[in-house]
């Protein structure tokens, strides 16, 4: 413990961004700081209030959650749903505000003793985690209820896949695709059930809405660095050395030696210099407005505003798989976002096994389907896509098929794993700042990319000093 206690001192400094960096204000999508669709709600207390050893001979457990707003009522519902399936345990669960705010009160916590059972992580957590030494792998608990790994899609668990060992067990899940406004499309006189490939057609089809007058942006999207990461992956190139930092700790970005940065600056800067996209900031909400009002025609966004997006548009919704910068790469494919539930060491067999329990139940193809078609992420074990229920549900929404296709069609490697970063909310801000500048013209894409590369890889080696 006190070796753990040291490290987490250490590491307090190196992380600090984790918390400080939100990547853009206002409403946020899978990977930021703000859940999907969440909306602030009353904190809860400390996990210490309630973690009670037993009522009525159950055990009592306790899962720190950031679902606020709607995917909050889905959350209770299924910690409902598991209490109520049988009667050995308690799942308590507690709200604790965005992402940043969880990781901040976890560290307290971890340092304090007061740990949950149970915590939800955002992706971008996952290197943070599985250093502490404070966490369980889920994997340590699958032949205590022989539990089928195949249960989960492994495009899925790939991501939170360390050392050859699954630490945590994938909850929210969702990947960026491309949204477009069919109406807009019939009246540029493009096929409305024919959506861009890649960043070549988007900028055609863009000139094309542009100049007939149908709207007044072909395209626009979010500076936000999920998108930056999702498009390396895409060409098939790491972001970081080591093979993503999953073969041995990153130690520097890739992305420049291998000219997948290089190649993303140069697209978008040619793109909204063309005159026929627009740049909204870093605050996703300003961009999703700008499409759900008609202002642009297309965007791309995570799969998880789906739900919101068909709610707050008067024009009927088109989606495609994410562009590409490179439509020949045929290892590149997209990277999960959302978070994942970690298991905490608390050294309690019976809460452990409890938390397991807990766990194993959110992967089951009725909670997956009830929770899918509730909140608009991922289900993750493909069975629940065969429920009733959703098989329905899907039919009255056929863009959701276009989400589940696209992840399918993802192959499986250490690209589309994702990078594994001690400092990932830290390199998504320093992007929002290189691609600002480009946009403006205070950099050219060469001048950007050195420029991230350069602070990337100080955070980098900041992150690796402070864990040693």
């Amino acid at each position: 413990m006190k070796r753990r206690k040291r490290w987490l001192a250490a590491i307090m400094a190196a992380v600090m961004s984790m918390t400080l960096a939100a990547c853009g204000g206002g409403a946020a999508t899978s990977g930021q700081t703000t859940a999907a669709g969440s909306t602030e709600a009353p904190d809860t207390k400390a996990a210490a209030d309630t973690k009670a050893p037993a009522e009525g001979g159950k055990t009592v457990i306790t899962l720190w959650h950031a679902m606020g707003g709607v995917n909050g009522e889905a959350t209770e519902a299924l910690v409902k749903a598991f209490n109520e399936s049988q009667n050995e345990i308690e799942v308590k669960s507690e709200y604790q505000g965005t992402y940043d705010d969880l990781i901040t009160k976890l560290k307290a916590a971890m340092q304090s003793g007061n740990m949950p059972d149970v915590c939800q992580m955002y992706d971008i957590g996952t290197k943070f985690m599985t250093d502490s030494g404070y966490a369980i792998p889920v994997q340590d608990m699958f032949a205590t209820t022989n539990f089928d790994p195949s249960t989960v899609m492994n495009i899925i668990t790939s991501y939170y896949t360390v050392d050859g060992k699954q630490m945590s067990m994938p909850f929210n899940v969702s990947t960026p695709m491309l949204y477009y406004n069919k109406d807009v499309f019939k009246a540029a006189g493009l096929d409305p059930n024919t959506p861009p490939k890649t960043f070549d057609e988007v900028l055609e089809f863009s000139k094309k809405i542009v100049e007939s007058k149908a709207a007044p942006v072909g395209y626009a999207q979010a500076i936000y660095g999920w998108f930056f990461e999702q498009q390396i992956a895409g060409q098939g190139k790491y972001y970081a050395n080591n093979e993503n930092g999953r073969k041995a700790p990153a130690t520097e970005v890739d992305f420049l030696n291998n000219g997948a940065g290089l190649k993303i600056f140069e697209t978008w800067k040619k793109l909204m210099d063309s005159g026929y996209a627009a740049n909204y900031g870093s605050t996703t909400a300003d961009t999703q407005t700008a499409f759900f009002s008609g202002q642009t025609a297309m965007i791309i966004e995570s799969t998880a505003i789906l739900k919101n997006a068909t709610a707050s548009s008067d024009f009927e919704i088109g989606t495609g798989y994410l562009p590409k910068i490179d439509a020949s790469a045929a290892d590149g494919g997209v990277i999960i976002g959302g978070a994942s539930l970690w298991m905490m060491d608390n050294k309690d067999e019976a809460k452990k096994n409890a938390a397991w329990k807990f766990i194993e139940f959110t992967t089951t193809p009725d909670s997956q389907a009830t929770w899918s078609m509730s909140t608009g992420y991922f289900a993750v074990n493909p069975k629940a896509y065969e429920t009733p229920a959703m098989k329905d549900f899907i039919a009255q929404n056929p863009n959701f098929t276009t989400a589940i296709n696209q992840l399918k069609d993802t192959p499986v490697n250490g690209y589309t794993a994702g990078v594994l970063s001690g400092v990932a909310t830290e390199s998504r801000k320093l992007f929002n700042e290189a691609m600002e500048k480009t946009y403006d013209g205070t950099y050219t894409p060469e001048q950007a990319i050195d420029f991230l590369a350069e602070k990337v890889n100080a955070a980098i080696a900041n992150y690796n000093s402070s864990t040693k």
